[in-house]
């Protein structure tokens, strides 16, 4: 039988990689996508880079409960941070925070249709580091009163 202090440990130790899963993972992702079959996003002419146009393309293929659609372009920054408990353990966790997005509406119409948007100049590049990470994204999503947002994602390579 483990002591009370082992057992304080664990439960502390899965408390912060509960964290830093949901914080890297997007959770609630993997339920949008389920529910989210009648909506699409793509980009056109990738890559873009920094204060281009990119072209996004947003298929509607139904109506119901999409909510009021838009779309945009969305970049995440991924960062490490260490951690450390009472005991003086360190843990390194990845965390995330908006880096950059900005919504354009769209038509509430079934089809094909084709939205500019501009990545700033000012904004970061794509990249893939150890520690830190910056990812763009081209988003669509219906936005929903008092429910879950239908959204999808696309990635988009934003170079320097």
């Amino acid at each position: 039988m483990p002591d009370l202090q082992t057992l304080a440990f664990i439960v502390f130790f899965v408390a912060v990689v509960s964290i830093g899963l949901s914080r890297s993972w997007r959770p609630l992702d993997r339920l949008r996508r389920r529910r989210t079959t009648d909506f699409r996003v793509e980009a056109a002419g990738q890559p873009v880079r920094r204060g281009d146009h990119v072209e996004a393309l947003v298929t509607i293929t139904s109506l119901r409960d999409l909510g009021s659609p838009e779309v945009g372009v969305v970049c995440t920054e991924y960062y490490d941070e260490e951690s450390t408990d009472s005991d003086g353990h360190t843990t390194r966790i990845t965390c995330n925070t908006l880096a950059h997005e900005s919504w354009t509406p769209v038509e509430e119409a079934a089809g094909v249709q084709s939205v500019q948007l501009t990545v700033p100049v000012e904004a970061p590049f794509s990249y893939e580091g150890d520690a830190l990470s910056f990812r763009w994204e081209l988003v669509a999503r219906g936005r929903r009163k008092h429910r879950l947002d239908a959204q999808v994602r696309t990635p988009l390579s934003v170079l320097p």
